[in-house]
């Protein structure tokens, strides 16, 4: 029998204080310190694993401020938080091993839509396909896109300043805001506008954090103007993080704060509410499918697609092509995709137009067209043919293709699985397939199975090479193509977090940014967060501080599911194979999965959580030496001499087994 302890034992006395504390203050949100409520969050969609202390779920802007002002007792100076949406991210930008905050249960509401001037007010919790569902029939749409958007918050996305599909026209999160209220870590509430000089003088009056942050970062903006226009890069998806490029305008005449954080990965703050411009709906859209001979020919012909204007250029290998021939889903886009007769189609580029001008759009499929028929005639680029498809059905198949493929990768047969790592590198388009070329013959060096996909007109592959978390080698090798694939970025001029933010990746800042510039990013993290509480190792921390970052070797899944034995894992492999992305977390109702967490609102409930509570089950069965599969034999043994009666009520007595971990330490 597993030893149980009650939740109060599971955490720090000075973690139980300040929870206490913060309940006799006011706070009406829930908090959770279950061990299966903490199992629930300990993952994302990365490969790392910490436990947090607690969770906590705030109700109002007011429940936030209390999780600050508390915390600046001196009883409760080691308490720190990181900040949550719906877990998606995919390099542990939210993971802690210290007090989760939780806005996607109760702060999930659109607040105020205004069709007329184009903007609509939204709580940090909503997800990104809520907010569309909300403003479609005003004909209006949150236009930066992503793949995870029907789990992925608008605080999340905020926070890592996400983008994707149609970011050529589109742009990042970041391009979007414009204003945000947060939460700084002393409690005081921060509602960012664009200022002239006279309003950040006015501003920086503030004796909190908020007007320290204010006198900092327009201070650092303006003395640093030159260096910080020389170290930011100069492309679509500019640099993640405490974007200093930006929050002056061109002729520093403006200033906003609120770029700052956006992308900081809740380092800064949390976010409450944000104020978003939207974007009509267009009203038509042609996607032209391009075919190459080879990936490498789809990649140097992207430079052309992005002088053709058009709203994306998505590319697929021959990896993710294949994939989606040997899937049912091929059935549905095959007279989309027809065969060139006599070639080999190993790559495409979809581009896509859209808009609201019909005779616009024509006239730019119209050029590119001709202009793909003459390198066609001439057997140059590697072009072999073209489709278009103009009805939004058939758009959508293509790209439900596209998605589906990629999930695919994920399932791969094998103990070696997709890693992403090193998955939004960005670089000029124009330095991309030489940058993917060196790229592959790292991986190909390593005998690493991989597939690529991802915005060639932004410059942003994404690469997941197949590895074994579970075998120490195949960890250590991670984190050397990591640091080879930090260099190769360098070498091209791009940035190894193009798309998805920082995370375990921090500990690549210093030397990316340099001694001075990087001193300045301590000096603004010093202002906002001086006593480094928010989620603390991201991105930088504050001037004088001695804590370190995170590194990417830090604890990953990996460690803990190498603990169970390998037959184990082989008998439940449902719980060891889930990849974390969440697609679980889906908030549509009308989908199947997972109507238990839809109504509850608790990830316990959900696919990933079961599977993550299960797995620690397994490791806490051997730690014990209990073999889980002798034992799983043994009860349905007993189930099948007694009946099916007693099979039936074999059942609780495994849940129960494993609902224990709610208990445990």
């Amino acid at each position: 029998m597993l030893p149980a302890l009650s939740h109060r034992e599971s955490i720090p006395e000075d973690v139980q204080s300040y929870l206490d504390a913060l309940i006799k203050a006011g706070f009406t949100g829930d908090i959770e310190t279950t061990y299966a409520s903490r199992l629930a969050v300990a993952t994302d969609n990365s490969v790392y694993q910490l436990l947090p202390q607690a969770v906590v779920l705030p109700k109002s802007v007011t429940d936030l401020s209390l999780i600050g002002s508390v915390s600046r007792d001196n009883a409760f100076s080691s308490i720190k938080f990181s900040a949550r949406g719906g877990g998606t991210g995919t390099n542990g930008q939210s993971l802690t091993q210290h007090v989760v905050v939780d806005t996607s249960r109760h702060l999930n509401n659109v607040l105020e839509i205004n069709p007329k001037e184009r903007w609509v007010r939204v709580q940090s919790g909503v997800v990104k396909d809520a907010l569309n569902d909300a403003l479609r029939p005003h004909g209006f749409f949150f236009s930066p896109d992503l793949s995870t958007s029907n789990r992925a918050t608008i605080g999340g996305m905020i926070n890592t300043d996400a983008s994707g599909q149609g970011s050529l026209q589109y742009g990042k999160t970041s391009d979007h805001v414009l204003s945000v209220k947060a939460v700084l870590a002393d409690g005081s509430v921060l509602d960012t506008e664009s200022l002239d000089e006279e309003g950040v003088i006015a501003a920086s009056e503030r004796q909190d954090y908020a007007g320290e942050a204010i006198r900092v970062v327009s201070s650092v903006c303006r003395e640093k103007r030159e260096q910080i226009s020389a170290k930011f890069p100069p492309l679509n998806r500019f640099l993640t993080g405490y974007d200093l490029k930006h929050a002056y305008s061109d002729d520093m005449s403006r200033f906003d704060i609120g770029r700052v954080l956006c992308g900081a990965e809740g380092s800064l703050g949390f976010i409450a509410e944000a104020k978003l411009d939207i974007t009509p709906i267009p009203t038509t859209r042609i996607l032209v499918n391009i075919k190459y001979d080879s990936f490498d020919s789809a990649l140097r012909n992207a430079p052309m697609m992005v002088e053709a204007n058009a709203l994306s250029v998505e590319t697929v290998d021959s990896k993710v092509l294949d994939l989606a021939r040997s899937d049912i889903v091929w059935n549905s886009v095959s007279e989309l995709l027809t065969d060139v007769p006599g070639k080999d189609m190993q790559g495409i580029n979809m581009v896509e137009y859209a808009g609201d001008d019909a005779e616009k759009i024509e006239q730019q499929v119209i050029s590119l067209c001709a202009r793909l028929d003459r390198l066609i005639d001439n057997e140059e680029a590697g072009i072999i043919g073209y489709q278009l498809c103009r009805d939004l059905g058939s758009i959508n198949k293509i790209y439900g293709m596209r998605k589906k493929a990629v999930g695919l990768l994920g399932a791969a047969k094998g103990k070696a699985k997709p890693v992403a790592f090193t998955e939004d590198t960005c670089v000029p388009p124009e330095n991309l397939a030489d940058f993917i070329a060196e790229f592959r013959e790292l991986l190909d060096s390593n005998n690493l199975n991989y597939g690529m996909f991802g915005h060639v007109d932004a410059g942003v592959l994404h690469v997941r090479p197949a590895l074994d978390l579970c075998d120490p080698e195949q960890e250590t090798l991670m984190k050397q193509l990591s640091d080879q694939v930090v260099a190769l970025v360098a070498k091209y001029g791009g940035l190894m977090w193009g798309e998805h933010g920082k995370g375990f990746r921090s500990e690549y800042g210093p030397e990316f940014f340099g001694e001075e510039l990087y001193t300045e990013l301590r000096r603004v993290k010093q202002a906002f967060d001086p006593e480094n509480r928010m989620n603390p190792g991201k991105i930088c921390t504050p001037l004088g501080s001695d804590d370190p970052l995170v590194k990417v070797d830090g604890v990953k899944r990996g460690f803990y599911d190498r603990q169970i034995p390998v037959t184990v894992r082989d008998s439940f492999k449902q719980a060891m194979e889930c990849n974390g992305n969440g697609l679980c977390f889906n908030y549509e109702t009308s989908s199947p999965m997972c109507p238990s967490m839809k109504v509850s609102y608790d990830r316990r409930h959900s696919p990933k959580g079961r599977a993550g509570i299960v797995r620690e089950w397994l490791r806490l069965l051997a730690e014990q030496g209990v073999d889980a599969v002798q034992l799983e034999r043994e009860l349905m043994s007993k189930s099948l001499r007694s009946g099916i009666f007693s099979a039936v009520s074999a059942i609780p007595t495994l849940l129960r087994k494993t609902i224990m971990i709610s208990h445990m330490k």
